[in-house]
C-alpha cells in the first residue's frame, strides 16, 4: 500500500507544500489528491515567487494585465496568486465536503510586511478570505506575539487561520490559547463554531540545521532538537486541546487546532530523506510535505502509527541537555521567525521585481529570438507529446528508475541531484562560514586537486564568476603532467595555501598522486588540507587520520559529473566568494520550470532533452556549443555531462566545445548548433537549414544552466535508450593503466603517420585529439589550430582534450559510443624534467605515460581508429 495513504490511516492528514497554476490546469493536483490522498495545499511568498518568476505559467496572463495601464506589480501578484487558490480550492472541494469541513484546506499567506502589525493583519486577513470566496481557504498569519493577537479576532469574526512559523512551544502555546479564546467568544455570541478551522503550522528541520551548526561534529545531540521540539509541542496540544475547557467547545462544534508540520525536507544528507515525515506521525496531525520529500516517501517510506508520541521521555532529556552544550533554543527560535519573516519579504520583494520586469517587456512587445530547428522541429514536437504521454518528466522526479532502465542499479543511486539544491540552501551559512574561517587563517589561495566531476564545475566558476576581494583565488589541478605540477607548485605560498581533495570515489589515482606531492611539500600539515567526498571512502579515512581542516561529506546519491550543485561544487565556490544563495535560488528556479507540472513543450530542461536526442537520432550527433569567451569553460562542463552519460551501448552525441564557428562549407551534415547569444555566422548556418537552439542572450546564470543540462541529459538519455548515470566503460583505460604500472616496463611504442588515420574520415566521423602534454596556454593555441585545420579539410567535427582530464569526460565516448570516432593521441616528443610521488613506484611523467599508453591500449582493444604523434608532428599538418 502506498504509504502516504496510511498516513491517513494513522490520523495524519498530507498537505502538499506546493503550488502553481500548470499543477493545476494539467491535473497534477488532481492525481495528488486521488492516488496518494493529499488533502490540502500550503502556500507562501518563495513558493509563489518560485512559480510565477521560473515558469511561463503567468506569462499570458501577465501579457493581458499588461494591457491595463495603472497595474501595479503588487496588484498583478494578488491577481495571479489569488485565482491560483480559488482553483486549487475548487479541486480540494470534494475533500472539504467528504471530511466534513476537517481538510480539503489550502492557505494563503499575508504578506511579510504584516508580520509585527496586528490590526493591519486582521484588515488584510479578512478582505483576503472575502476577496478569495472560497470556504475551504485559510490565511496564514506568522506566529509573532502580533501576529497571536491577531489569531483571536480573526478566529472570533470566523476566518480559518493557519499561523505559520512557530518555532518554539511557547509560542505555539499562545497561539493555541488566542485560537481557543476567539472560539470562546464566538459561542458567546451565539455563533457557529463547525466553520472555523485552524492548524498551528510547527517548523521542524530549521531548527536541527540551526542547533547542529552550535554542535561539534561527533555530538550525539545532532539532529535530535527539532524533533524532541515538535514532540513536546505535540503533549501541549494534547493537553490544551482536552479537559472541561475544551470539552465545552467540542460540544459545540469547534474543531481542535491540529498541529502542522511544516519544514518537513531533510535539510543535511547525513539524515533519512523521510525523517521529518517518519518521526512524527500521529492523531490529529497534518505535515506539508515538499514535492521532493512526497515522492521520497512515496518511495520508501515507513509508517508509525503514533510516532510522535513515542520516547517523549527521551524527547524531554534532549532539550535538556542543550543548555549544557551551549545551546539557547530559546534564542535560536526567537532568530528563526525572524529570519523567516525576512526571507519571505525578500522572496516577495524578487517577484516583484520580476513581475515588473516582464510587465514593461509585455508593454515594450519585447521578443526574443527563437531557435529553429530546421528539418528536426517536427520530430522535436512529436517526441514532446510522447514524453508527456508516457509521464516521463512527473517519472523522473518521483525519481522512478524506469524511465531508463528496469533494473534499479547505478539509477535509484544517482538521482540525489534532483533535490540537492534544496539541502545546499540549508548549508549556505555553513559554507560561507568555512571560508571566512579560511581567510582568517590567513589563506588567500586555493588549489583544488581534482579529476572530472570533482573539479569541472569548480573550474567553471572560477573562470566565469572571477574571485570576489578578500576571498580565495583557486587554481584547479585537473593533470598529472610533471611540468605543470612543478610549476604550479613554484607559483604558491604554501603557506597561504589551502589544498581541497576532491573525489567522489575517494580513491582517484590522479587525485591521491597531487595529495602526496602537495602534503609532503606543506611539512605534512593536515590543517592546510579539505577534503570532499562520499561517505565511508577511502579519502575520508585519509582525511581523518591526516587531521585534514575539514571533511565534506557529500550526498552519496549523485553522480561525479552530476555534483555541481552538491557540495563538489558549492564548497569551492563558497571560497572564492561566489554568490552561493544566487546559486542556489537560480537552480531552483530552473528545477521549478522543469516541474513535472509544466507542459514539455515549455520546460528547458524537457525541451533541450529532446532536441538532444532526435537531433542525434536524425544524425545530428555533433552537439557545437558556442558560448562568449566569459563562459566558455562552461562548455568544458556539458562535454564530460552529455558525453560521459550518453556515449555508451555504440551509440553518444559528440560534444564540440570552445571551437572557433568557420563558414558553413567547413560543416558537414551531422551538427547541431546550440548558442548562448549570438555570435557571428551563426545565422548562415540557420539559413542554410542547420539546427539551431538559441538559449539565454543575457548572463549565464551559473545555477540555472547546470540543473538545465543535468535535466535535458537525463531525458535525452529515455530518449535514446540509454542509461545516463553509469559508465561501463571508464575502467577499460584505468585498468589498463594499472597493468602498466604494475608491470614497470613502460617502453613506449613510436608515433605514426597521421595522414593515414585523416585519409580514412568519412561523413559523419569525427576526430578527437588527445593532448597528454603540459596544458598551458601555448599548447591549448597550437591544438586549436590543428583543430580547425582538420576541421576545415574534412568538414568534420574535431574534439580536443588534455590527457589525462579527458579520461575523466570524453573517454566513455570514444570506447563506449559509435565507432565514428579517430583519435590522434599527442605525447611528449621529450621531457626536461620528472616529479617523484611520494609512497609511489613511479613518478607524474611515468604515470601520465601510463595513462596514454593505457587509453590507446584499450582504444585499440575496441578497433578503434588511433595515430599517436608528437605536437610538433601534429603543428606540421598541412
Amino acid at each position: 500500500m502506498n504509504p502516504l495513504l496510511r498516513l491517513r490511516e494513522a490520523g495524519q492528514s498530507v498537505w502538499l507544500d506546493f503550488l502553481r497554476r500548470s499543477l493545476i490546469t494539467g491535473g497534477g493536483l488532481e492525481r495528488l489528491v486521488r492516488e496518494d490522498g493529499v488533502s490540502g495545499l500550503t502556500s507562501n511568498p518563495s513558493i509563489f515567487g518560485k512559480a510565477i518568476g521560473d515558469s511561463t505559467d503567468y506569462d499570458e496572463a501577465i501579457r493581458a494585465i499588461a494591457e491595463k495601464d495603472g497595474r501595479t506589480p503588487i496588484e498583478v501578484f494578488y491577481d495571479l496568486a489569488l485565482a491560483d487558490v480559488q482553483m486549487a480550492a475548487d479541486v480540494f472541494l470534494p475533500v472539504f465536503q467528504d471530511t466534513g469541513g476537517a481538510d480539503g484546506l489550502v492557505s494563503f499567506e499575508l504578506e511579510p510586511r504584516l508580520a509585527h502589525d496586528t490590526e493591519g493583519s486582521i484588515e488584510a486577513a479578512v478582505d483576503l478570505f472575502t476577496r478569495i470566496g472560497k470556504p475551504n481557504v485559510m490565511i496564514k498569519v506568522p506566529g509573532t506575539d502580533e501576529g497571536a493577537a491577531a489569531v483571536e479576532e480573526l478566529t472570533a469574526v470566523g476566518v480559518s487561520v493557519n499561523i505559520t512559523l512557530l518555532f518554539s512551544v511557547a509560542m505555539y502555546e499562545k497561539v493555541a490559547e488566542a485560537y481557543l479564546r476567539g472560539l470562546e467568544r464566538r459561542m458567546a455570541e451565539g455563533q457557529p463554531l463547525d466553520g472555523i478551522v485552524s492548524v498551528a503550522s510547527f517548523f521542524v528541520s530549521r531548527v536541527d540545521t540551526a542547533v547542529d551548526e552550535q554542535l561539534p561534529a561527533d555530538s550525539a545531540l545532532r539532529g535530535k532538537a527539532a524533533i524532541a521540539n515538535a514532540q513536546r509541542a505535540y503533549h501541549r496540544f494534547q493537553h490544551l486541546f482536552s479537559g472541561e475547557r475544551w470539552e465545552r467547545l467540542a460540544a459545540a462544534g469547534g474543531r481542535v487546532q491540529r498541529p502542522l508540520w511544516a519544514s518537513t525536507s531533510t535539510k543535511d544528507p547525513a539524515y533519512s530523506d523521510v525523517r521529518y515525515v517518519e518521526e512524527l506521525i500521529g492523531p490529529d496531525t497534518v505535515n506539508t510535505i515538499p514535492e521532493a520529500t512526497l515522492n521520497a516517501f512515496r518511495d520508501h517510506g515507513v509508517v508509525r502509527p503514533g510516532a510522535v508520541i513515542e520516547g517523549f521521555d527521551v524527547a524531554e532529556s534532549v532539550l535538556s541537555l542543550l543548555p549544557e552544550h551551549g545551546i539557547d533554543l530559546d534564542a535560536i527560535t526567537a532568530r528563526l521567525v525572524e529570519d523567516g519573516v525576512r526571507a519571505f519579504q525578500t522572496d516577495l520583494d524578487k517577484l516583484l521585481g520580476v513581475i515588473e520586469r516582464e510587465l514593461a517587456e509585455s508593454r515594450a512587445a519585447d521578443t526574443e529570438t527563437s531557435s529553429e530547428l530546421g528539418g528536426i522541429a517536427e520530430r522535436v514536437e512529436d517526441r514532446l507529446t510522447s514524453l508527456e504521454h508516457d509521464d516521463v518528466v512527473a517519472r523522473i522526479w518521483r525519481k522512478d528508475h524506469t524511465v531508463w532502465r528496469a533494473d534499479p542499479a547505478e539509477i535509484s543511486n544517482r538521482l540525489g541531484w534532483l533535490d540537492v539544491v534544496g539541502q545546499m540552501r540549508a548549508r549556505v551559512h555553513e559554507l560561507q562560514s568555512f571560508a571566512k574561517g579560511a581567510t582568517d587563517d590567513g589563506f588567500d589561495a586555493a588549489v583544488l586537486l581534482g579529476m572530472g566531476g570533482s573539479s569541472l564545475a569548480p573550474d567553471v566558476l572560477r573562470r566565469t564568476l572571477g574571485v570576489r576581494e578578500g576571498f580565495l583565488d583557486l587554481t584547479v589541478l585537473d593533470t598529472t603532467h610533471p611540468a605543470a605540477i612543478a610549476r604550479l607548485d613554484r607559483s604558491l605560498d604554501l603557506d597561504r595555501t589551502l589544498f581541497i581533495v576532491s573525489s567522489k570515489s575517494g580513491g582517484t589515482v590522479e587525485t591521491l598522486s597531487q595529495f602526496a606531492h602537495f602534503f609532503e611539500r606543506t611539512g605534512r600539515t593536515g590543517d592546510r588540507f579539505v577534503a570532499i567526498t562520499d561517505p565511508g571512502t577511502p579519502l575520508e579515512a585519509l582525511a581523518r587520520s591526516r587531521g585534514f581542516r575539514h571533511v565534506f561529506l557529500n550526498p552519496p546519491d549523485i553522480g561525479g559529473r552530476y555534483s555541481a550543485l552538491s557540495l563538489f561544487g558549492l564548497v569551492p565556490a563558497a571560497l572564492i566568494g561566489a554568490d552561493l544563495e544566487d546559486l542556489v535560488e537560480s537552480a531552483e528556479g530552473m528545477a521549478a520550470a522543469c516541474h513535472a507540472s509544466v507542459p514539455d513543450g515549455e520546460d528547458p530542461g524537457a525541451w533541450l532533452g529532446a532536441v538532444l536526442a532526435e537531433a542525434a537520432r536524425s544524425g545530428r550527433d555533433k552537439l557545437t556549443m558556442l558560448l562568449p569567451d566569459e563562459t566558455a569553460s562552461f562548455g568544458a562542463w556539458v562535454e564530460q555531462l552529455i558525453a560521459e552519460s550518453i556515449g555508451k551501448d555504440g551509440m553518444g552525441i559528440v560534444p564540440v566545445v570552445n571551437e572557433r564557428l568557420g563558414p558553413p562549407e567547413a560543416y558537414g551534415p551531422d551538427r547541431l548548433f546550440v548558442a548562448y547569444g549570438e555570435p557571428d555566422g551563426l545565422s548562415a548556418l540557420e539559413a542554410r537549414g542547420d539546427p539551431v537552439v538559441r538559449l539565454s542572450a543575457g548572463d549565464v546564470s551559473l545555477g540555472a544552466e547546470f540543473f538545465r543540462w543535468e535535466f535535458a541529459t537525463a531525458v535525452a538519455g529515455n530518449v535514446l535508450g540509454i542509461q545516463p548515470f553509469d559508465q561501463p566503460n571508464v575502467e577499460e583505460a584505468k585498468r589498463a593503466t594499472k597493468e602498466i604500472l604494475d608491470a614497470g616496463s613502460r617502453d613506449a611504442p613510436g608515433t605514426e603517420d597521421l595522414r593515414i588515420l585523416l585519409d580514412s574520415l568519412r561523413e559523419h566521423d569525427y576526430v578527437a585529439i588527445q593532448a597528454f602534454v603540459d596544458p598551458t596556454r601555448e599548447a591549448a593555441e597550437m591544438l586549436e589550430r590543428a583543430r580547425l585545420a582538420v576541421r576545415d579539410r574534412y568538414r568534420v567535427a574535431v574534439t580536443v582534450g588534455f590527457g589525462p582530464r579527458f579520461l575523466h569526460s570524453t573517454g566513455q565516448l570514444h570506447k563506449g559510443g559509435p565507432a565514428t570516432g579517430a583519435f590522434v593521441q599527442v605525447v611528449d616528443g621529450e621531457r626536461d624534467a620528472d616529479v617523484s610521488i611520494p609512497g609511489a613506484d613511479y613518478t607524474f611523467g611515468e604515470l601520465i605515460d601510463a595513462q596514454a599508453l593505457g587509453d590507446l591500449k584499450a582504444l585499440r582493444a575496441r578497433d578503434r581508429r588511433v595515430a599517436r604523434v608528437t605536437m610538433s608532428q601534429l603543428v606540421d599538418l598541412r
